[in-house]
């Protein structure tokens, strides 16, 4: 009785796995108590975190990747405060380290954390400097939870805690409790890169099957050997003679004569486009869409200086721990390091002049704060000015006249009586104090200034009502004493 097959074919697969081999020994006591990376996107594409790297063999990836490292390593640096000597060594260390120590920390920004390692040494001018500092596998530590950081020797199943203080530095992206590895930029393009990629590759397939013509001949006899010969040396001379007899036909797909060249191309420029929206934020570094304007320029430099400041935030805390470092090692005092242009400072003198220019009433436009001051949009408020004509133009100018209106009011009218319904009851003068006003005035001047001694607390309001009353008694007495004279 012939052996089961089935038992056969079990031994043969445990005989050539790799269980029973040093090898994945080896392996699994390098991974035994190791945190694993729980990445969805890694985890279904079945790569470890650092072979993200082949990413950035990628043009487009590339091309992006190195527009926010320029940017970062193009923004100036300064050590506050500034003006010791302590602060112009440190100053002179982290300029001929700057862009190892930025483009290493902004590494965590595309891998989620990177780790960098320093090495001293001891100045001729007496302090402890920089020797080397650097970027470091990645694969060799591990970052854990509890902010530890984990040494785990190549080959080995050892792990040691490093010094995070002076010797290692740290640098994390969007780190959490249940993933302390971090957010890797480069995840998120993972399936973007594959799809680039590989449409690369058929392309190229079906253009070489299909890009070029294919030629079918008929002949009447049977040398199709001669045939072929003069098909193969019509693909190189674009000639060939054949009998009236035979016939030659040319073969090619629909997809060579550029249907599928323009669904490639819309292929690719939509993965274009998402790579740049991954890593830049935004489309306008390669191309414009189809539009362009300023405001959409502007709109796309924001978002460019947001990215740069986000880079920045990342960056400066390994920029500080650096630092730290360095002070600490030397007995130096405290010392920020900032990345950006410094605050442009105030003249003192155009100040002044500004200030007492506005005391003058000269009108200073919000434009020339922001030329002069640095100031932004939105720093100076426009402020609403009053009205300098408070009177109403839909009512009709009228002599004085205390009888009150019985009549249906205008719109414009009722505009006014609605503004007046909130102010205070107008206190007129008295009869008698018409009259004695009238009689110590002889001239329209005298009895403004009798008439603000009578009331010297009244409102501007009140005293305008009092002295039209007192104006129009005045010409109604002197109407009187005319008619009596004559």
């Amino acid at each position: 009785m012939a052996k089961s097959k089935k038992d056969k074919a079990s031994k043969k697969a445990l005989s050539l796995g790799n269980l029973y081999t040093q090898e994945a020994v080896t392996r699994f006591l390098v991974n035994f108590g190791k945190q694993p990376d729980t990445d969805e996107v890694l985890r279904k594409a079945g790569i470890t975190r650092h072979k993200l790297r082949v990413l950035l063999d990628d043009d487009e990836i590339a091309q992006a990747v190195e527009t926010r490292i320029d940017a970062l390593l193009a923004t100036p640096l300064r050590v506050e405060p500034s003006d010791t000597d302590e602060a112009e060594k440190l100053t002179l260390i982290l300029k001929e380290w700057f862009h190892e120590i930025a483009a290493g920390s902004l590494n965590a920004l595309f891998f989620g954390y990177s780790v960098q390692e320093a090495v001293y040494e001891l100045k001729p001018e007496g302090y402890i400097g920089l020797e080397w500092i650097g970027e470091k596998p990645m694969q060799w530590f591990e970052p854990k939870n509890d902010g530890r950081l984990i040494y785990r020797q190549e080959g080995t199943a050892a792990e040691h805690e490093v010094d995070q203080v002076f010797k290692f530095f740290l640098t994390r992206r969007k780190a959490s409790y249940e993933q302390p590895y971090g957010k890797a930029l480069l995840a998120t393009l993972y399936w973007l890169f594959f799809f680039k990629q590989n449409g690369f590759k058929f392309w190229a397939k079906f253009l070489e099957r299909f890009g070029t013509p294919i030629l079918l001949g008929k002949c009447k006899d049977t040398e199709t050997e001669d045939m072929n010969r003069a098909l193969l040396n019509a693909h190189a001379q674009s000639v060939l003679s054949i009998d009236a007899e035979d016939d030659v036909q040319v073969l090619g797909t629909s997809g060579a004569s550029g249907t599928a060249g323009a669904a490639f191309e819309s292929f690719n420029n939509q993965l274009v486009r998402q790579i740049q929206k991954v890593i830049l934020g935004q489309t306008l570094t390669s191309g414009t869409d189809g539009v362009g304007s300023r405001a959409l320029g502007q709109v796309h430099e924001n978002v460019r200086m947001d990215k740069l400041k986000s880079d920045i935030r990342l960056v400066t805390p390994t920029l500080q721990a650096v630092v730290n470092a360095l002070c600490a090692l030397n007995g130096w005092g405290d010392y920020e390091v900032m990345l950006g242009e410094k605050p442009k400072p105030l003249n003192k003198d155009q100040a002044e002049r500004d200030a007492h220019l506005k005391n003058a009433g000269a009108n200073l436009t919000p434009q020339y704060f922001q030329r002069e001051y640095g100031l932004q949009d939105g720093d100076i408020a426009e402020r609403i000015q009053p009205l300098s004509n408070t009177q109403f133009s839909a009512i009709p100018k009228r002599a004085f006249s205390f009888k009150a209106q019985a009549n249906k009011l205008s719109a414009e009218q009722q505009e006014v009586e609605e503004l007046t319904d909130g102010q205070d009851d107008l206190q007129l003068l008295t009869n008698e104090q018409i009259r004695q006003l009238a009689a110590d005035s002889e001239t329209p001047e005298a009895l403004l200034f009798n008439l603000s001694r009578l009331i010297p607390g009244a409102t501007q309001s009140q005293f305008t009502a009092n002295l039209d009353q007192a104006l129009f008694a005045a010409d109604v007495l002197g109407y009187a004493t005319a008619a009596k004279g004559k």
